[in-house]
């Protein structure tokens, strides 16, 4: 797409846009760049400049727009949520506090940004930090849902526990209203945490029901998701896989990298923090990278199945060297630096049924995969606290819930038999029960040698941003009180058995 050098800076914005929709985010920065030179002053077309440089990974350029913008916003604040808000989403939790600080310099009295302002605090394990703005949030605005949702986790977090349940139940009798599933939310763990099982689900059913009509779209999406997924895997064969293993020969340099995939709650963060804690060894902590830029527009956006797996079988060796590059760039502006010739270790508990792709792309590629019980998965993922999307929206009820788990399950049993590449199963309750000799093993499947100092990476983990919905579990060391958590709920779990039980069998957990 050309532009005239006499064009207007509006023209050079409606190009831009035309472009970024294009999925040529590079272009629009660049039209953009043009734009912002013809009006200097204009703080909308720097915010859409910071936008595409964003969408491009360019993240420090990025930034550097958005300071611009500061510098001559007359409302400086949505200049500093705007970067706050980008920065919060690649993990970069003390970098948005600081924007989000400013941010309050401006605008000392506002509760909602307060909220925020503790939110990422508490995320970035700033604690006390998270508490103060929380306190001075709630005292700007008492009936406050998230301010007090927050309090009550740090007050979870810190072992607080009556007082995590006073301050919910005293809300929810005070201020009842349509955000009362987040309060709800957090007083089932703080309940289960108590050992009030029966009180606890109930809270969490009371919290889902008031969901169910927004997560409806949502659960519509995930289940065509799944079809796709499955029709892929039915389509594909052992004699695509074994060609495309043999294209690896075709790179002048292997990658060594290894996707950790499982399902969510089954122990992949776990995995990540030991692996992470090698120096031989970077964790990607959930970028979606793959999701994002190389899945959605290649597999679930064609209008088939048919059309998505022509699209992988033909790809030639300089489509996928591209590919390659942009998912390393990516991926390196994310990590904030260089992988080198460290293993990475792409982390994303979603990845198991959409494996083919990332595998398309790194033939070189190893597979770990995490085993837990089952039930203890959907109890696990039915109490965590997620964004409604597509990704977490079976949890919106136990059966959803289980049969999410199962399709993940079902497509890990046919990939074990269907692709010729390197694999390894890690069982959660082996790795809290024996984590010397399940972390010898996975290190000798890396390649990486072993050492005493990976059983304390929960200490390292303490200090690091982590993006997972489980980032509070992170810097603790191994325990086992979460094996056979699922007997604590069994009855609820017990009318949709049908749907687990034959993974049960699979995986030897009956």
């Amino acid at each position: 797409m050309k532009a005239s050098s006499s064009l207007t800076a509006a023209q050079y914005r409606g190009l831009a846009l035309q472009a970024l929709q294009s999925g040529e985010a590079e272009q629009a920065a660049e039209l953009l760049r043009k734009a912002t030179s013809l009006e200097p002053d204009n703080v909308g077309l720097l915010h859409d400049l910071a936008e595409c440089q964003w969408a491009d990974y360019q993240f420090d350029p990025a930034l550097e727009s958005y300071e611009a913008a500061l510098r001559i916003a007359s409302e400086p604040v949505a200049t500093c949520v705007a970067a706050a808000k980008r920065l919060f989403g690649i993990g970069g939790f003390g970098e948005s506090a600081r924007w989000l600080q400013r941010a309050v310099t401006h605008s000392r009295r506002n509760a909602a940004l307060l909220t925020m302002l503790a939110e990422v605090c508490e995320r970035g394990n700033q604690l006390d930090d998270a508490e103060r703005r929380g306190s001075e949030a709630l005292a700007l605005e008492p009936a406050n849902v998230k301010a007090v949702r927050l309090m009550a986790h740090i007050e979870r977090r810190r072992g607080q526990l009556d007082a995590a349940r006073e301050r919910l139940a005293s809300h929810l009798a005070r201020f009842p209203g349509s955000d009362d599933w987040r309060l709800r939310h957090e007083l089932a763990a703080v309940l289960d945490r108590l050992g009030e099982y029966d009180a606890a689900m109930r809270e969490l059913l009371l919290a889902k029901e008031q969901l169910q009509s927004v997560a409806a779209p949502a659960l519509a999406q995930a289940r065509a998701i799944c079809r796709r997924q499955t029709e892929v895997a039915q389509l594909l064969g052992r004699e695509d896989y074994e060609a495309w293993r043999n294209t690896r020969t075709a790179f002048t340099r292997e990658v060594p990298i290894a996707f950790l995939c499982g399902h969510p709650r089954s122990g992949t963060t776990l995995l990540e923090q030991i692996l992470d804690a090698h120096e031989g060894a970077i964790g990607t902590d959930e970028t979606g990278i793959l999701a994002r830029e190389f899945i959605e527009p290649l597999v679930r956006s064609p209008s088939s199945a048919a059309e998505s797996v022509a699209a992988l079988r033909e790809f030639d060796a300089g489509q996928i060297a591209q590919g390659r590059a942009a998912y390393l760039r990516f991926t390196g502006a994310h990590l904030g630096e260089e992988v080198g010739s460290r293993v990475l270790v792409e982390k994303d508990p979603m990845l198991t049924p959409d494996l083919p792709l990332p595998l398309r792309l790194f033939p070189e590629g190893k597979i770990i995969f995490p085993l837990r019980d089952p039930r203890d998965v959907c109890v696990s993922y039915f109490f965590t606290l997620l964004p409604l999307g597509a990704s977490s929206a079976a949890a919106i009820d136990l059966r959803s819930t289980c049969e999410f788990c199962a399709h993940s399950l079902a497509m890990w049993a046919h990939w074990k038999n269907a692709l010729p590449f390197p694999w390894l199963e890690v069982r959660y309750e082996a790795l809290v029960t024996e984590p010397g000799r399940e972390t010898r093993r996975l290190m000798a499947f890396l390649n990486l040698p072993w050492h005493e100092q990976l059983l304390a990476f929960h200490e390292r983990a303490r200090t690091k941003e982590i993006r997972t919905p489980t980032y509070a579990d992170a810097g603790q060391p191994l325990y086992q009180r979460a094996v056979g958590r699922w007997k604590n709920y069994e009855k609820y779990l017990a009318p949709h058995m049908d749907v687990l039980r034959p993974h049960l069998r699979e995986f030897g957990y009956e």
